[in-house]
This record gives structure tokens, C-alpha cells and sequence, in this order.
């Protein structure tokens, strides 16, 4: 009699963390991603990134433009400086709009 196989194990989903201060377009691209088979982290805040960010080591960090109290550009030079967070690659998006289909496809390592 032969031995049961080992249970496939899927492999882990990729992790993105998405930066946004708008609940509604957080909400609508933290949808979008889920959809799409990724798991997904969200920030509020420049400051939530970052911790976010250095505690959780996402695959991809999504940043939108409307970054508040630490803009969007102070926030992504402390993540690519940051040795924990430094290979993460970073995507820097529109204020209100979906993710673009080339930031999605490469988040699912897809061509564009």
C-alpha cells in the first residue's frame, strides 16, 4: 500500500502594502488587489507605511501621491534608505486612480 501524498501547499500569496489617505480609493485598490489574488496590507499615513512597512516586509510597496504630513517623496527616500525596506520595489501612484494594469501585472509577476 502506498503512502498518502503530502497536501499541495499553494504558494504564499504576494504581499503588497498600499499607502493612501483616502479611505474610499484605499478601499477601492485594496479590492482591486485582493481580487487580482494578492494580500494586502494598508496605511493611512506616511508614518503607518514606514512602521508598516519595516514590521511586515511586503513584496511591493504602493505609495499615492496624496501623502500627507510626510510627502510622498520624503516617505519613499526613508523606505529606499531604510536597510529593511531598501529591496522592496515601489510604486508611486496617481491620487484617485486604480492601480495602472502594468503596477498590477508586475506586483503578480506577469509582463506588462
Amino acid at each position: 500500500m502506498a503512502a498518502p501524498k503530502a497536501p499541495r501547499v499553494a504558494p504564499t500569496a504576494t504581499h503588497v502594502l498600499i499607502a493612501d489617505t483616502n479611505a474610499r480609493t484605499l478601499a477601492a485598490r485594496a479590492e482591486q488587489l485582493l481580487a487580482a489574488g494578492l494580500r494586502v496590507s494598508q496605511a493611512r499615513t506616511a508614518f503607518e507605511a514606514i512602521v508598516k512597512a519595516s514590521c511586515h516586509v511586503p513584496d511591493f510597496i504602493l505609495l499615492d501621491g496624496s501623502l500627507r504630513e510626510l510627502n510622498a517623496a520624503d516617505t519613499l527616500q526613508l523606505l529606499t534608505t531604510c536597510p529593511v525596506t531598501s529591496h522592496i520595489p515601489i510604486f508611486r501612484l496617481s491620487p484617485g486612480r486604480r492601480v495602472p494594469r502594468r503596477v498590477l501585472a508586475a506586483t503578480l509577476g506577469q509582463p506588462a
